[in-house]
This record gives structure tokens, sequence and C-alpha cells, in this order.
């Protein structure tokens, strides 16, 4: 906490929750800005590796005392770098810059750019900000060049070392001759600039950076669904959890990009889903439907045409202070925890309303039926199987007709496979319905007995003399409802001691009924449970 309330709001790579989004906000409302003629994007050669790691470690000891003594246990001395070819073997020091891999290293490289950061404020009327090697700043032409010429200056003693080919000078069309002739040393562009995964500048420069991101991405999604075809579980979650976090942070940071995202969209609903659910085509409703969270009864394949401005808004709002800390200038930045709460649960809560807005709007559409299998979806418990991580060691993996035929049975699809489709094995024409209830292949008491085993095998570890089926006594004469065996051989599901008293004997009858039945289809959901109780 304390090391990133000494590096922030300047330099933002300390940790800091929001910090990267925050700079590139920051960074495109300082640029459009009236008082700003252009911004200066620089990028240092070899930045964590060139890292002044004595002069860091010192001033480190004065700006973050805490985090000073982890950093001169692991970088006091000098460490082994091994080389290895073959039968040669050769040792190399590590004198300079932080370890690739170590979780100190983003921090240690904040704190220890920190002096140079403090020095590069005495150009006046500067506005900078850092994240990381990635500096930039923006005002009048005269004044980023005094700063540029500062930092080439100043930056070596540090371990930085700006690299003119790499950096970029953002600037307004009516300033360009000028930026000319005071910078001959650095790219020049008018139409704008990539800047930490975003785009900082003009709509048609942005447009032409996003286009080719979107090609790229669609090109990726295309290779996922060739995976689908054949493991359509790993790709599911591939997309959900790696794939789609790519546009999600672009989302979140680059303003009215909603129709630039349609390619996405159309891949998605033409060739991704269709892959992953084995069906030929995606209806509207349906696409609709997988496009809400699975607790709301959806895939959480989301559109991101639809979400894209809900993304930005978001995140302006969760870093609204911080972004108004780097604009100021501000030498520390107040950090107000109550308030970063607040955001999140005002964030949360208004994804959730969108969310469920659209599924209302969704649930107008439906049938009857179709309306109450989404309701039986948002059920507590009953989206866990999808979206679980597949570990192989778990045994949370399905293969392609076992997902297919759970996503069929989800959203009461067709069933997949031309011959399976047709007719069932006892002669019956098959469809999901069917072979909830259809006898053979004794699947309807598999089910029923897996459920028991389950729960007789969990009973076991906390309890004691767990038995499955045991035999009742003889209760003839007894007055009990229609159906109830009363004579030998009656039996419950499983018996247990120690369940609710040390000595008692508990007893557990498992029920398992299809609760898209005809005879429980017109029920409320809540009262079809206590009617099977």
């Amino acid at each position: 906490m304390m090391m990133m309330m000494m590096t922030a709001p300047l330099q933002l790579c300390g940790g800091l929750k929001g910090g990267v989004e925050a700079a590139v906000h920051a960074a495109r409302e300082m640029f459009d800005s009236e008082e700003c003629e252009c911004l200066l994007l620089i990028d240092a050669s070899n930045a964590f590796n060139s890292l002044n790691r004595s002069a860091a470690l010192n001033n480190i000891r004065f700006i973050c005392p805490d985090f000073s003594m982890y950093l001169s246990n692991t970088y006091g001395m000098s460490s082994n770098l091994f080389i290895s070819d073959g039968d040669v073997h050769e040792t190399l020091l590590s004198k300079t810059g932080t370890t690739q891999g170590d979780s100190s290293a983003m921090p240690m490289y904040a704190c220890g750019l920190m002096p140079l950061v403090l020095t590069l404020r005495d150009v006046k009327k500067i506005r900078q900000i850092l994240y990381a090697d990635d500096a930039g700043g923006g005002g009048t032409l005269e004044v980023v060049r005094e700063w540029w010429d500062r930092v080439k200056e100043d930056g070596p003693g540090y371990g930085y070392y700006p690299e003119p080919s790499k950096s970029w000078l953002i600037v307004k069309e009516e300033h360009e001759q000028r930026a000319k002739k005071l910078f001959p040393d650095v790219n020049i562009t008018t139409a704008g600039q990539k800047y930490l995964g975003s785009f900082i500048g003009m709509e048609k420069g942005k447009k032409e950076w996003l286009k080719e991101k979107v090609e790229k991405w669609v090109v990726e999604i295309k290779e996922l669904c060739e995976i689908a075809k054949t493991e359509p579980q790993l790709a599911y979650s591939a997309y959900t959890i790696g794939l789609s976090k790519r546009w999600s942070y672009l989302m979140r940071t680059t303003p009215n990009i909603s129709s630039e995202l349609h390619p996405i969209e159309k891949t998605i609903r033409e060739e991704l889903i269709p892959a992953i659910t084995g069906q030929p085509f995606v209806t509207d409703k349906l696409r609709a439907i997988m496009a809400l969270p699975a607790r709301l009864g959806g895939m959480g394949i989301e559109n991101p045409c639809e979400i894209a401005d809900l993304e930005y808004k978001n995140s302006r709002y969760a870093t609204d202070d911080l972004v108004k800390s780097i604009l100021n200038q501000d030498l520390r930045y107040k950090r107000d925890e109550a308030s970063e709460k607040l955001a999140m649960r005002n964030i949360k809560a208004a994804k959730n309303k969108f969310h469920e807005k659209r599924r209302d709007e969704i649930k107008e559409k439906l049938t009857k039926r179709e309306g109450r299998n989404l309701d039986l979806l948002e059920e507590k418990g009953a989206s866990t199987w999808l979206t679980c991580i597949p570990l192989q060691s778990h045994r949370y993996t399905l293969n392609r007709q076992e997902f297919h035929d759970a996503l069929s049975a989800r959203y009461d699809m067709p069933v997949v496979g031309e011959a399976r489709a047709v007719e069932c094995a006892c002669g019956e024409k098959n469809s999901i319905a069917h072979s909830m209830s259809c006898k053979m292949g004794k699947f309807v008491q598999n089910r029923h007995n897996c459920v028991r085993d389950f729960l007789a095998a969990e009973l076991q570890d906390v309890c004691y003399d767990t038995k499955i089926e045991p035999h009742l006594l003889n209760v003839g004469g007894a007055e009990l409802p229609p159906g109830t065996v009363t004579g030998d051989g009656a039996r419950l599901d499983i018996s247990t001691r120690g369940f609710w008293g040390s000595q008692d004997c508990t007893y557990f009858d498992v029920r398992v009924f299809d609760s898209r039945a005809q005879s429980n289809e017109t029920e409320n959901i809540a009262d079809s449970y206590i009617n099977h109780e």
C-alpha cells in the first residue's frame, strides 16, 4: 500500500488497481484538451534490464523504507546467470536491472525511477504520466521539447535510455509544421498512435488501427473454431476465460468502438457458436440468450457491440479520482478505499441491471416453455458444470458428444448427429425430452443411482454405519400413502448414523425428476421441488 502511494499518480505501475486504464484515460484527456498542442509517447530501450540497480536500491531506501529491506535481500548482491551450450558452461553476473519473472520487478522499477520523475516535474507546465518505461508528456510544443531534452539528459543516470526511433509525437494538425522543426529526432503523426493497448489521436487513425486488431482477432476466433470441432468444451473455456478478454480491455479503454467490433460478433455468431454447440445455425433468440451470464441462463459469450459503451463508461467511473489526480499532476495520490469499494459495488450493480434488463426483454419474446426453461437455468448450481475449468485431473472434462448433448439439453435444442436425431434405440423418435424418460439403457435408473452413490460416499466421510438401500421393518397394517411398500422388501436409498445425533439413524431418499416433463411443466419451479419431496 505504502509503495503504491509513493509512486502514484505520476508512475502507475506500482500495483495500483486500475492504474493502466487510468493512464490511458488521462493521456487521451490530456491530448484532447484545448491547451495541449502535442503528446510525446516515449519508449525506453531494454528498460527493465537497464535499470541502474545500485541507484534504485539506494533511492528506494528513502522513498519506501518498508520495501527496501526486501529488495536489498534479493538484489543487494549480483546473482549468477548460467549459460549452457552442450558441454560448455558459462556464468554471467546480473548487476543491473530487475529479474524477469520476479513479482517485485514492476514495483521496484516504479520506485527506482521516481527520482527521475520528480526531476522532470521541474519543467514548467508539463503534464507527464508514466506506466513503467512507457512515458507520456503533454503540453505546448516548446514545453514538451524541453521535457524531452531533460529525459534524454537525466534518464541514463537512472538506467532509463529513451529510444527516439520508438518514440512518437502525436500533434494536432495545425501545429504539424512547427513540430517537424522542433522534433527532427522522433516519429511524428497527426493521425494518432497506440498507447498501452489503446489508441490516442484522431478518429480516422483509431479506426484504421482498430480494423487491423479486429482482423487479427477474427483470425484467432476462427482458429479456435477449428479446435471446437474436436474439443468444444476446451474451445469454449479458452474463449470465455482467455481470448474474449483481449477486446474487453480495449472496450474499457477506448470510446465509441461498438460499430468497429461487428466483424468479431459476426464471426462469433456464424462460426464460433455453431462449432461449440454443434448446431448448424444460431437463431436471434438463442444468440441473445447465450450473451447472458451463465447465472442468468446464458453462456457468457457476450456481444461486444452491445457492451462496449457500458464497459468504457464503467472504467471511466472506476478510475475517475485517479485520472483527475494525474491531470492535476499531484505529487501524492490520496487514495480513498471506501470510495473505490463503493464504485466497484455500483459498477457491479450497473452490470447486473444491464443483464437483467436484457434477460427480461428476451423473456418477452419467448414461448411459455422457453421462458420456463430459462427460469430453470437460473436455479442455483444449474450452470456450475458449464463455467468450471475443464481440468482432466478433477474429471471435469467432457468429450465432444457429451458437451454437445449437455448444451442440447440445456437449451432444448435438437440432438446433434443425424443418426441419433432420427430414432432412439427403443424405436421411438429421439429428442431431448424422450432421452430424459426412455427406459432403455437404464439411464433413468443410473442417473438416480449416481446421485445416491455420491451422497453416500460423502456421508461415509463424516458419519458412520452408512448403508445403501437398507431393508426396513415390516409395517403391515399401518396407514401410509398409496404405493408404499408395507411388507418385506421395503427399502430407502441411504441410512447413516451420526447425522443428527451421535447414535441416531437417519434415512435419506433420493429423488430425481424431469422438470421439463409434461406433468411438471405447468407447475411453479419451487412447487415442483415441494411436490417431489
